[in-house]
């Protein structure tokens, strides 16, 4: 299966390379005849090897096929190349590895391992994301508020805005506030989806004054957990929206503004891939 994406609409392209990518890997995992036999799916820059990502939709594609070996041990196998068209000679002996997930870059051959990384220091980071507000989305949730609170703690942030569906009315809300306000920061808080593209702008441009922002936390989401069998569009897109369509937003809508920090918050799902996660991994 090739995935070649590449277009204007990032959002469109997303939503349609994994439901495309979906239903061929439902029906290749579903047809007993095949049951000895490998899908490779291609994708041309789709992930970082040095490089930066190319294809945000062919990424996504990743997510979920990641997730699918993982509930299909041996039938899938992930390629990544910066060469559709010179890859087809290369598959033979990239398939011989036995690896799952290959990337290719100038004939050269890469695969993913897991390594230590040393620990940072305990000394705050102040200034990382500016001297401005923060805001972050899904900001009343359990992982917004651990985020706000180190953002307060660590980074020495003195202004936040927080955004959730149901705002101040969210449970724990009130208390959050209070908690942030207590160590120093002015809070405000905002109803706000911010996969709806009028009402993210709305509350963007009505902040207080005083609250330019100088850095966006995306930290929102939604789970829909189901096995890959189990998955159909109508699981899958909400999933996806919370995700892709609010990333997409902020970007546009923050895109003039001076950010010192753009931080998008997603899963271990979506690079280790996890069983029953194929929607939130992509």
């Amino acid at each position: 299966v090739r995935v070649v994406s590449g277009g204007s609409d990032v959002v469109g392209e997303v939503y349609g390379r994994v439901l495309e990518v979906l239903e061929r890997v439902q029906a290749w995992v579903a047809d007993e005849d095949l049951a000895g036999e490998r899908l490779v799916v291609v994708t041309r820059g789709a992930v970082d090897a040095g490089g930066g990502v190319r294809d945000m939709a062919g990424a996504a594609v990743w997510g979920l096929v990641r997730s699918a070996q993982s509930e299909n041990p041996g039938r899938l196998v992930l390629v990544d190349t910066d060469d559709l068209d010179g890859v087809d000679g290369l598959l033979p002996g990239v398939l011989a590895l036995g690896e799952e997930q290959v990337v290719v870059r100038s004939g050269a051959v890469r695969v993913p391992r897991l390594g230590r990384v040393p620990a940072s220091g305990d000394a705050p980071e102040s200034g990382v994301f500016g001297a401005g507000a923060v805001l972050v989305t899904g900001g009343t949730g359990v992982l917004g508020g651990l985020v706000a609170r180190h953002l307060v703690a660590r980074h020495g942030v003195r202004k936040l805005v927080l955004l959730s569906r149901r705002g101040a009315e969210a449970e724990g809300a009130k208390e959050l506030r209070a908690e942030l306000e207590a160590s120093g920061a002015e809070v405000v808080i905002a109803a706000c989806d911010a996969a709806d593209r009028q009402a993210l702008a709305g509350v963007l441009s009505g902040l207080p004054a005083g609250f330019a922002l100088s850095g966006v936390v995306h930290a929102a989401g939604v789970l829909d957990d189901g096995l890959l069998t189990s998955l159909t569009r109508e699981r899958v897109e909400p999933v996806l929206r919370a995700k892709v369509d609010a990333a997409w937003n902020l970007h546009e809508l923050t895109a003039g503004l001076d950010l010192s920090a753009f931080v998008l918050f997603s899963s271990a799902a979506g690079t280790l891939g996890g069983p029953g996660q194929g929607s939130y991994a992509a």
